[in-house]
Formats: structure tokens, sequence, C-alpha cells
């Protein structure tokens, strides 16, 4: 995946951040992909951010989990995580359904708690869609279509 267009396109959507974001980007990136390498990255260059949305398929209604870069921090946010019982850390966010974790300092990310939150939000979108089964060719990464003047860096 490294050397694909998809990447040097997700690269230059991300390079108009700080390096702190980008590496905070990166590092959660390789992170999440780590625990869940069949996990498709959904590439959106938004209006108010750029984000990576990580699904059991190529639909953004099947994401687990996203990344959202702002100005001074990296949103890990749980795509269902109002339904996480018991999280492991405190989330943000008061909508109907999504959660996040801020990230804006890589000195004390806290993986552990973090990889069990994932394991639960991956939990969630099985059951939200029980005929849902990860593509065993999955891990790729699609850039999806945005439009319109942007509203960050």
């Amino acid at each position: 995946m490294e050397n694909s267009n998809e990447e040097k396109i997700l690269n230059e959507y991300i390079s108009v951040y700080d390096k702190k974001i980008q590496d905070t980007c990166l590092y959660l990136r390789r992170f999440i992909s780590k625990k869940h390498p069949k996990a498709n990255q959904l590439i959106y260059n938004g209006y108010n951010t750029v984000s990576i949305a990580f699904a059991l398929s190529e639909k953004l209604q099947d994401a687990f989990c996203h990344l959202a870069l702002y100005k001074k921090h990296v949103n890990l946010g749980f795509n269902r995580g109002a339904e996480i019982e018991n999280p492991e850390l405190k989330l943000e966010g008061n909508g109907k359904l999504i959660r996040h974790y801020k990230v804006s300092d890589l000195k004390n990310v806290p993986e552990e708690e973090l990889a069990v939150l994932l394991k639960k939000a991956v939990e969630i979108s099985r059951l939200n869609n029980p005929g849902l089964k990860m593509d065993t060719r999955g891990g790729k990464l699609f850039i999806k279509s945005t439009s319109g003047k942007k509203r960050r860096p």
C-alpha cells in the first residue's frame, strides 16, 4: 500500500497540517491498521477536516472508527461510541452515536485502552450488520469524493 496512488493522495491531503498533526495521524493510522489489518480505509478531504474511516467494507456505514485531523489535535472517533458500554477511557461527544478520544500529543497514548475500545467498536459494527463479513482482501485505501471550499488548514 505504501507506494499506491491513494497513499500519495492521502499524504497530499495531510501535508497542509503541522508536522506534529501529520505524525499523530500516521501513528494512529498504523496503530489501528496493526490491530485490524483487513479493515479498509476510506479517505475524505472534507470541508472541516481530513478524515480516515476504518470500515469492514467499502461503505462508510460499516465504519467502526475514524481519524479526524484538526489544527491542534487528531480525534480517534468511534462511529457507534455511544453504544460502547463501560469504555476504558473517557470519550468525548454528546451526539446520538459518535464519541471520540482526542490525541494532541504522542507521549502518552493509552494504547492498551484504545485497543480494547477498537475491539468493542468492531464487535458493535458486526452486531449492527450481521451479514457483514470482513473481506479477506481488505486493507485497501479508497479516496472518497469531496467538494467545496475547505475551512481548515
